[in-house]
């Protein structure tokens, strides 16, 4: 039985427990709490991966790139191409979550008076990324600063001894794929997490939820859906390329992006329709390899939409630098963040802790990561495979696919 449970698409199972869960809450009420401790098991879980989790992929997928002075023109370009659109998707992730206030009205059990109850100034927020002591940052769980740590530390290693990069990138990806098989477990677990954390949500907070996720659905699919456009206008501007053409170009990448949400089972996938759609291997085994990495434009928009949700439901003030915070944070994140299937629960977890929200937000939201995280997935594939072809045609060596429709 066991072996059949591990064959169904974790999709599926993650969606099972969303629906049995809910139907379970609403018909026992409050009784259903003392499932608790199964939904606080998920999330203590996640907590003791997030870590190690987030420090070992970034550092791993910085120090695979080539030597800084090989780099050149096509690892420049597409290193602002990921950042500027990734800061772009964060802010209409934003915009996405004042529209539909998904957070209003949602009142949470409990007293959260002390979240993001200090709020420093811009020049603070940014110093306050870095770390003046390292074991410190550990100690207290400071994953903003650890982050920033894990982003020097790559950077230094591509400025090591060839012989000793490939040793240090060999260790980092070996950690890395250590801890994404230990989310791997944790996923397995995952349905059983999700069906209590839906179910006590649903048994306590009753019809309340239904609004929640009709405001949280449509705030996360309508910045998908802008997303997207703004992809279409940059392939149309900078490759001239049509919608149709990278449309159907893409749509095997769109249709596996939607059926595993993961990126990084996406890669081959991707890197076929990027030959497809003209741009050449040497530049799209980089870019698309890279970029399932560190570019992570859905996970972006993802966390700017429950970042808001935790604050709003909290009513918890908001300034210009804490929102520049979350901006920073959420691109950081994106970068470090894991591709494999469940894992965007776990920045959300991070940026939540981070600010002093409710982790509660992260179960609720982890209730419906089925929903959403299929369509986030299949935003990071197209912005690396938009990128390629961007990068592919700045060089000059876009080939046939290089029409308007």
């Amino acid at each position: 039985m066991f072996k059949k449970y591990m064959q169904i698409p974790l999709f599926t199972k993650l969606l099972a427990a969303l629906v049995l869960g809910a139907a379970a809450g609403f018909a026992f009420g409050k009784d259903i709490l003392v499932l608790k401790p199964l939904g606080t098991i998920f999330l203590n879980l996640l907590k003791m991966a997030a870590l190690p989790l987030i420090v070992f992929n970034l550092i791993a997928g910085i120090s695979s790139l080539d030597d800084p002075k090989m780099f050149g023109r096509v690892g420049l370009k597409i290193m602002i191409y990921y950042a500027l659109t990734t800061v772009v998707a964060i802010l209409v992730g934003l915009g996405a979550g004042y529209l539909f206030q998904p957070g209003a009205g949602f009142v949470l059990q409990g007293s959260y008076d002390k979240a993001i109850q200090t709020v420093p100034s811009l020049g603070s927020t940014i110093l306050g990324l870095i770390p003046g002591n390292i074991v410190d940052a550990l100690a207290k769980g400071r994953f903003d600063q650890i982050v920033v740590f894990s982003a020097i530390i790559g950077v230094a290693v591509l400025f090591l001894k060839p012989e000793d990069k490939a040793k240090a990138h060999e260790t980092f990806q070996v950690m890395s794929n250590l801890f994404n098989k230990v989310i791997g477990g944790i996923m397995v677990y995952a349905p059983i997490g999700v069906f209590s954390l839906m179910g006590c949500t649903a048994g306590t907070y009753g019809a309340q939820l239904g609004g929640f996720l009709a405001k949280y659905l449509g705030a996360s699919y309508a910045a998908i859906l802008i997303h997207l456009c703004l992809y279409l206008v940059l392939l149309l501007v900078f490759a001239q390329m049509g919608p149709v053409t990278f449309l159907r170009g893409a749509s095997n990448l769109i249709v596996t992006g939607l059926s595993t949400s993961s990126s990084l089972a996406c890669v081959p996938v991707n890197l076929d329709c990027a030959d497809k759609l003209g741009a050449p291997r040497s530049i799209s085994s980089f870019t698309i390899s890279l970029g399932s990495q560190i570019n992570k434009d859905g996970n972006g928009m993802m966390l700017a939409i429950t970042f808001l949700f935790a604050a709003q439901a909290v009513n918890a003030p908001l300034s210009t630098a804490m929102l520049v915070r979350a901006i920073i944070l959420s691109l950081i994140l994106t970068t470090g963040a894991g591709g494999v299937p469940g894992g965007g629960i776990v920045t959300i977890a991070i940026v939540i802790d981070a600010f002093g929200l409710p982790l509660e937000v992260a179960g609720i939201v982890s209730g419906i990561f089925a929903l959403i995280d299929m369509g986030y997935t299949t935003m990071n594939c197209l912005g690396d495979l938009v990128g390629t072809i961007i990068v592919s045609k700045s060089e000059g060596k876009l080939g046939v696919a290089d029409t308007i429709e």
